[in-house]
């Protein structure tokens, strides 16, 4: 609003509105925040609601025409002061009632529920008749005593109206009305020629002509007026309940209802048109359609006037005289009709401008308000560009194509942007309408200065770096589901990112020590084996549903298909796979096929993560590049996003592997049910894939399954076996029948205990920081004979496994020790 171009941006929507009779002043009750001194607008209410406790008042009002009461309900007891009608519901049934030795009025419906609020709660029913029967009655004020402007409250004041909005769910059924108070109670007022008094004061401070309430703020009023009604007994219950209260958006401060001169956007006009522009948006999640649309539905007129000193003046002027009006929709206008220059067009400036009445030749005046800030905001898809001197782009890319916030900007925000742009332009201003949840603390609290459970954002990247906390929000859950802010949680999620940086470390560590380049990239892919095909089948998948879900704004969905894709599929199942083919000494084709395919699906899954993870796939992309020597950008952000290589997507091979994973998993899972020892292998099972293979492929899936499910034998067969332990239940839809052969003898025993200690030994070359192509000696000491066993039967196997060149028996000393299953042993290991 400082710059004077976007402020005309402002004005030239309020000179349409009013070109096309959409605005008006009116002397009504609206908002107000008596610390801010302004009236807001309707939609302003919901963006400051708070719960809150407040008085919930039955109060009783003694009829002029007999020796009974009516019963009304409040929870603003302050509004009492300027009561001046009682309302009720025409078409309902009432009741007088004796209770306790008095009579009331109230509706039937709702006795039970007042009565239930008593500690006698007998009660016997006098008549019974019809709302509409009320009408007309007059009653005692029952502050008449101590306001002296209640005490000659006379016909058409004080009596009993009619009103729709009386309802039969809470309270009485008879609605305690005062017309400068509430929307509904003026127009109630209006309609019943009734006085619209109050001696509130703008700044929520009662003046004197409140007698016994004067200079009391309206909250404390509340306390005395129930003070003052029970000492006159005209109390029959009180207490406290939690309700939504508005609350002013800005301070905070509770709002009042005030009647004043307001200029007003008539927004009920234009309910429909702006229906018809929605439709043109797609939502995120499409739930926002709904309800933005019954929002617009449910407009009222839109109080577009503030009295504050800054802010859009609203460029309206006023004739003293005779009331004409005029609207200018840019300052050029408003210096050719006043032959002055318009150096300044804010408060004070502005208002020394006094314009000649062209109807009657009476002084016209500036009307002395500011417009809401909503409307500033509100005209952003035109004078953000119109503040920049770059209008000839408007037509290109108006509509805009996203604008992303949370919810209840379906109140705010969004609201004015579609109706300004209603106006304006007669279409919608987005085309997609994002809408993000709220981040709550680790108890689903409202994050809150106030409570304490703030986090700020600094502190939590400090805490666990950018690229971790941006993966958490995505991962997390929808965007536009709340999200729990909990350390333990980015914590885990942090691990993922691990995990992916080891499985570039585990090809850089071993592609380097081979030499391997991706200068033959394509010809080392042409040996790519049934689990190479797989993966890479994987990878397409992958790149397919991140793609489509980041478009859609489904960025939960987009980052869990790539970062499970990484961990799951390439770290948990594919790296392991490639194991034994890259600990081949020299050069070999699987080898080199293995590199290859690990290669292209980092390379290709990396550009994606940029997404989510900037710097790690940033950090990846060019440490891969710089160690393996391929060619690269200046950064990760300038490539593009490829799927797999067209020639290798072999639907097959990728069926064939799926099954047989599902068949991993089966054992996997029987081995947990039996409590096996991870290292300890099962002797033989039978997997059915229930499809034809070669040789090649048989060979493949059953050195998949030894090494993956730990099985010594792997029979490939359509036909069940004769005899089994066990036939395992395989995923529904996993196409694999498995059978377990035979559990165990002592040969996988001593197999198990072998790979316990390789274990043991790979444990402490880690320690010892030694590189994947050190060889190292190993002494061995123990007491335990079936170590020994494993020890001379699987020398070669260990010596194998652990790059060892020399494996002996002998004291260890300054050797580690070791438990495996009660079976103590110490080893000692040292660089050859």
């Amino acid at each position: 609003t400082r710059n004077p171009r976007y402020l005309e941006t402002v004005w030239s929507f309020l000179k349409r509105s009013h070109e096309e009779g959409l605005l008006y002043r009116a002397y009504r009750v609206v908002p107000r925040c008596p610390r801010c001194g302004t009236a807001l607008s309707n939609h302003e209410l919901s963006l400051g609601a708070e719960i809150v406790k407040d008085p919930s008042l039955y109060f009783k009002v003694k009829a002029e025409d007999g020796d009974y009461y009516f019963l009304a309900w409040t929870t603003t007891p302050w509004t009492i002061i300027a009561n001046r009608a009682l309302a009720v519901n025409p078409d309902a049934d009432y009741v007088l009632a004796e209770v306790g030795g008095e009579r009331y009025v109230l509706a039937e419906a709702l006795m039970g529920a007042v009565l239930s609020k008593l500690k006698d709660p007998k009660a016997k029913i006098l008549s019974r008749f019809k709302g509409k029967e009320l009408l007309g009655k007059s009653y005692r004020h029952p502050l008449a005593e101590e306001v002296p402007a209640n005490s000659s409250c006379r016909k058409p004041n004080c009596t009993v109206v009619a009103a729709d909005y009386v309802t039969l769910t809470e309270g009485t059924g008879i609605v305690h009305t005062a017309p400068a108070h509430g929307p509904e109670d003026f127009d109630t007022g209006n309609k019943y020629g009734l006085q619209v008094w109050t001696p509130l004061k703008e700044n929520g401070v009662f003046g004197e002509e409140a007698g016994e309430f004067a200079g009391l703020w309206f909250k404390e009023a509340n306390k005395r007026v129930v003070e003052v009604l029970s000492k006159k007994g005209l109390v029959l219950h009180f207490e406290e309940i939690e309700h939504e209260y508005p609350h002013c958006w800005r301070c905070g401060t509770p709002l009042i209802y005030y009647p004043s001169a307001q200029w007003f956007f008539k927004t009920t006009a234009i309910v429909e048109r702006m229906r018809d522009v929605l439709k043109d948006t797609a939502f995120r999640p499409s739930w926002g359609y709904s309800r933005m649309d019954s929002w617009v539905s449910s407009s009222r007129d839109w109080c577009i006037s503030r009295e504050r000193y800054w802010g859009t003046p609203l460029p309206i002027w006023r004739c003293d005289r005779c009331g004409e009006i005029r609207v200018f929709g840019s300052i050029k206008e408003l210096e050719e009709a006043s032959g002055k220059e318009v150096k300044d067009p804010h408060k004070p400036d502005i208002d020394e401008i006094v314009l000649r009445c062209p109807k009657c030749g009476g002084e016209m005046r500036r009307e002395p308000f500011v417009a809401d800030v909503w409307a500033d905001s509100g005209v952003a898809h035109t004078a953000a560009l119109r503040q920049l001197g770059l209008e000839r782009l408007h037509s290109t890319i108006y509509p805009y194509s996203f604008a992303l916030e949370p919810p209840e900007q379906v109140r705010g925000w969004f609201y004015t942007l579609l109706i300004t742009s209603t106006v304006l332009h007669g279409k919608s201003p987005y085309r997609k309408l994002g809408m993000h949840g709220l981040i709550l603390d680790s108890e689903g609290q409202k994050m809150s200065k106030s409570k304490g459970n703030v986090v700020m954002a600094r502190d939590s990247v400090k805490r666990h770096g950018a690229d971790q906390l941006r993966l958490f929000m995505c991962y997390r859950n929808s965007p536009w589901q709340d999200i729990r802010y909990v350390d333990k949680e980015i914590e885990e999620i942090g691990g993922k990112l691990r995990i992916i940086y080891n499985v570039a470390r585990f090809l850089l560590s071993y592609a380097q020590l081979d030499g391997w380049r991706p200068d033959k990239l394509e010809k080392d892919l042409e040996g790519a084996s049934l689990v190479d095909r797989w993966i890479l089948a994987k990878l397409d998948e992958a790149i397919r549903t991140t793609v489509e879900s980041a478009r859609d704004f489904d960025l939960h969905l987009a980052s869990k298909s790539l970062y499970d894709f990484l961990v799951e599929d390439v770290s948990h199942k594919y790296v392991v796979a490639i194991r034994r083919r890259v600990w081949i000494e020299g050069d070999a084709p699987e080898k080199r096929a293995a590199y290859a395919t690990l290669y292209t699906v980092l390379r290709r899954s990396i550009p994606l993560m940029a997404i989510f993870t900037p710097y790690h796939a940033e950090y990846l992309y060019h440490s891969i590049e710089d160690v393996l020597g391929g060619a690269k950008k200046e950064s990760v952000m300038m490539e593009e996003i490829e799927g797999a290589p067209e020639g290798l997507m072999d639907k097959r091979a990728a069926s064939i592997v799926e099954k047989t994973f599902k068949a991993i998993d089966s054992i996997l899972a029987y081995r947990a049910g039996k409590n096996m020892r991870r290292r300890m292998p099962i002797k033989r099972v039978s997997i059915d894939l229930g499809q034809e293979l070669s040789e090649k492929e048989m060979m493949e899936i059953m050195e998949l399954v030894s090494s993956l499910a730990n099985v010594t034998v792997v029979d490939l067969s359509s036909s069940k076996p004769n005899s089994f332990v066990a036939e395992l239940q395989v995923e529904p839809g996993g196409g694999a029948k498995v059978y377990i052969i035979e559990e165990s003898d002592e040969e996988t025993m001593l197999l198990g205990y072998a790979k316990e200690l390789i274990r043991r030994i790979q444990l402490m070359r880690k320690d010892a920081r030694l590189n994947y192509d050190d060889f190292i000696r190993v002494e061995l000491s123990t007491g335990s004979e079936v170590l020994r066993k494993a020890l001379s039967k699987y020398a070669d196997y260990i010596k194998g496994e652990t790059r060892a060149s020399e494996l002996r028996e002998g004291s260890a000393q300054n050797g580690r020790e070791f438990e495996i299953d009660e079976e103590r042993v110490k080893i000692y290991i040292e660089k050859a």
